[in-house]
């Protein structure tokens, strides 16, 4: 997977904060509590961007910001597990929660 770097955007707009593009992508994934104990813990998501730094995703329901979290991510066979931080979750116009997410 290629990345690219974002030159660097106006100070103020979320994009500044991103250390590399994103790209789009529809791929299975999944986000679990460090802590989960249970299999029904795991929640599905479907992954809408990622980075060499980051992940954005959509839920249903909210995910409080700066609280961690286990993705995984499905491509084909191959799998990425990594740990995450919520940077932000904000509702959409469909209703939808809009998750960015950096790798830790």
């Amino acid at each position: 997977m290629s990345s690219t770097v974002k030159p660097p955007s106006p100070r103020g707009t979320e994009s500044d904060r991103r250390r590399s593009a994103r790209t789009p992508h529809v791929v299975q994934a999944w986000v679990v509590s460090p802590t989960a104990t249970r299999a029904d813990e795991r929640r599905e998501v479907q992954a809408l961007n990622l980075s060499r730094h980051g992940v954005g995703f959509e839920l249903p329901t909210a995910m409080p910001v700066n609280s961690f979290f286990m993705v995984e991510i499905g491509v084909g066979e191959q799998r990425l597990r990594s740990e995450v931080r919520i940077i932000s979750c904000k509702k959409n116009g469909a209703g939808v929660f809009e998750v960015g997410a950096e790798f830790c």
